[in-house]
């Protein structure tokens, strides 16, 4: 199949003219100051001219810190210079997700109701399309509590209050421009006001986006940054610079938000900063900010991803970093519960509480304050990893109810990234040959699980930072040989891989290739969803199955249900010693409850294949825990990933919530008997998950 010619907008026509228009080299910094661009933004466009270029048979040499060069005869320049002058600078088609975030723009900007004639007369859209496009469009509102009205006789417009209003703009504003352009944003508007222009979005966007003082909120944010110490994410970034435009233009038009503030945020320190903000912005434009108005700006500063500082040496360093002692409770409850679904270890894992607690912490903030938030990974983890995030799902509940506020999908498909990057963690092993920096935009479950990942496929990779923000940064600020990225960085002090936070085969065969060019070898154990469906009745044979009158240590009981997995060589010896060397740190802490203790290391401490044991003692044995029952059950579990034991432990979860059950297995007489009851009782269970 023949190459597709590249779409282009009149942005990069005008790079390739002067590309085809010069002779030798031509610098990113030339470039930009010939198209009135920003050094980011040409990099940005530089690539889909390489590509309309290279399908003219012309190849565009790319050379960081030395520039461009075309490699064409000065024919073929002629010729291809006139095929780009050719090229219609108004044809813009649009997609049907365009049509129906233009429609959204004039309802949120809109005070009476708007007819679909009215639409069609503005934007040349049928009366029947638009028609078709209002279920979409309502959904859509939906997500944001707004409420969309249809009368026959009226036409259409919304129903919600101002601050909704307002967010729902900042999150369509960066659904039309897409990922790079949104972060290209910030850049766009330096020092001064600048005709905003992007050919890639429609006329209505780039008519709206003129009309907002971008200029002087990017001022405002850079003020905030020196205020807070440190940058933003250039997410955030954005996200501020573009609401508080917003804010400033729906002030001066007479829709400032007027009411009580929260006693609780006025006592945040960050509500100093926005005091500061409040005063230039009164200087400004002559116009007094409401308490309320305060509020909600200290909240955005509040709910901001930072980048902590070089000499930060952990997150308790960094104020913003410290989560509450509700979130730790909250985060550690979550944890305990979803391990029982997921794998016993992670319960343990320090790395996952403490990054779940920070999230929450944050989440928490954005939830009680109706602060939106968008998860374009959503899709990805509901579909690739269902279990998970049925898990998570499933126990998300008892957060709902202690903070009072529903939790939407978005924020539990980035709860689950952080369990998908514990259960990741499992089985990677370090290796510290070569050195990468992560950088993302600050949503550490993002660069959380892409961590997990790298180590996982890429064990001779070493992770020395993540970064949310590489502006100012130089080689000598940063410790690595390559960055690893989920956002586009132009002008990065080292070469980028951009990526998916789940490292699609894609991304691994580009890192790959630059592994290849280190001369490194690559030795990773990969990523397998092995079969999900082994059950208890797949994992627990006769030979597992231990009947012992007593035993006088913890360690006599470890090892004499460990024995059948020796036995079998499903497990080494090393992961006895792994297991022991868990409970003397942690101490029994997958006790189930009701007289059963599940056992298990890491899936890395010699497992060799999925196994798991039973082991019943007919006289029960104390805990150092005095609070416990005495255990008289036990349960080895020997995972070999995150996935193909789930449907077992799930299982055995719900086994020993029925007395009955527990009641069988204590009067069977010998091994078989344990077997006739899993026969007996597992079939009866739903499937897990």
């Amino acid at each position: 199949m023949a190459p597709r010619l590249p779409d282009i907008n009149s942005r990069q026509r005008n790079i390739i003219r002067i590309l085809l228009n010069t002779q030798g080299k031509i610098t990113l910094g030339e470039l930009a100051k010939r198209t009135n661009l920003s050094a980011r933004v040409v990099r940005y466009n530089i690539d889909i001219a390489a590509s309309w270029l290279n399908y003219h048979n012309i190849k565009l040499i790319d050379r960081r810190g030395y520039g461009v060069e075309l490699v064409a005869s000065q024919e073929k320049r002629a010729e291809v210079l006139g095929a780009a002058n050719q090229l219609d600078d108004n044809n813009i088609v649009l997609t049907r997700e365009q049509r129906i975030r233009i429609i959204i723009l004039y309802l949120l900007n809109s005070d009476e109701p708007i007819t679909t004639e009215r639409i069609s007369e503005i934007e040349s859209f049928s009366r029947s399309i638009i028609f078709k496009d209002t279920n979409e469009i309502e959904t859509w509102l939906d997500r944001y509590r707004i409420t969309l009205i249809r009368r026959t006789s009226k036409g259409l417009w919304i129903n919600c209050d101002e601050e909704l209003r307002r967010f729902a703009l900042v999150r369509l504003i960066k659904e039309e421009l897409g990922n790079k352009d949104w972060l290209a944003l910030f850049d766009s508007f330096p020092s001064r006001q600048t005709e905003y222009n992007n050919d890639f979005i429609s006329g209505c966007f780039n008519r709206f986006l003129r009309e907002l003082d971008l200029s002087f909120t990017r001022n405002l944010v850079q003020s905030i940054e020196e205020n807070l110490g440190f940058p933003m994410s250039n997410v955030s970034q954005t996200e501020i610079m573009v609401y508080l435009a917003i804010a400033i233009q729906a002030i001066l038009s007479g829709k400032a938000i007027t009411g009580d503030p929260d006693q609780e945020i006025s006592s945040y320190d960050e509500n100093t900063i926005t005091q500061a903000i409040a005063y230039k912005i009164t200087n400004k434009y002559s116009c007094e900010l409401s308490d309320k108005e305060k509020e909600i700006i200290t909240s955005l500063i509040k709910s901001c991803k930072l980048e902590p500082p070089d000499n930060a040496r952990n997150l308790s360093d960094v104020t913003h970093y410290v989560s509450s002692q509700d979130s730790e409770r909250l985060g550690q409850e979550l944890v305990d519960a979803c391990s029982m679904r997921l794998h016993p270890i992670i319960k343990i894992d320090e790395l996952l509480i403490n990054e779940l607690a920070n999230h929450l912490d944050y989440a928490i903030f954005r939830l009680k304050h109706h602060i939106p938030i968008r998860n374009p990974y959503l899709n990805t983890i509901r579909k690739r990893y269902r279990l998970i995030y049925s898990v998570v799902e499933n126990h998300i509940d008892f957060l709902e109810k202690q903070i009072h506020e529903s939790i939407p999908a978005e924020e539990i498909g980035y709860i689950s990234m952080y369990f998908l990057s514990a259960l990741e963690r499992l089985y990677a092993k370090e290796d510290t040959s070569l050195k990468a920096i992560i950088a993302n935009d600050g949503v550490r479950s993002k660069s959380s699980l892409l961590k997990s990942r790298l180590q996982v496929e890429f064990p001779h990779l070493r992770i020395t930072q993540v970064v949310n923000n590489f502006h100012g940064l130089t080689a000598l600020d940063i410790d690595g040989e390559i960055i690893i990225s989920t956002i586009p960085i132009i002008d990065a002090p080292l070469p980028v891989i951009e990526v998916s936070p789940f490292l699609e085969l894609e991304d691994i065969n580009k890192i790959q290739r630059w592994i290849n060019e280190k001369n490194q070898s690559r030795q990773s154990k990969g990523f397998t969803i092995l079969n999900q469906e082994n059950t208890l009745l797949d994992l627990i044979k006769l030979p597992h199955v231990v009947f012992l009158e007593s035993v006088s240590h913890w360690n006599e009981l470890l090892k004499a249900a460990s024995e059948p997995l020796l036995a079998s060589k499903t497990v080494q010896p090393r992961f006895v010693d792994a297991m022991i060397d868990l409970i003397g740190k942690h101490g029994f802490y997958m006790n189930l409850g009701a007289g059963v203790l599940l056992l298990h290391a890491k899936p890395t401490d010699g497992v060799n294949q999925l196994c798991m044991s039973f082991l019943k003692l007919a006289k029960p044995y104390r805990l150092d825990d005095s609070i416990s029952p005495n255990i008289d059950i036990v349960f080895v579990l020997g995972a070999i990933d995150d996935y193909s034991h789930l449907t077992a432990l799930f299982q055995l979860n719900e086994l020993i919530r029925y007395p009955d059950f527990l009641l069988a297995i204590r009067d069977s007489a010998n091994p078989r008997d344990i077997i006739q009851i899993l026969w007996q009782w597992v079939p009866k269970l739903q499937k897990a998950i």
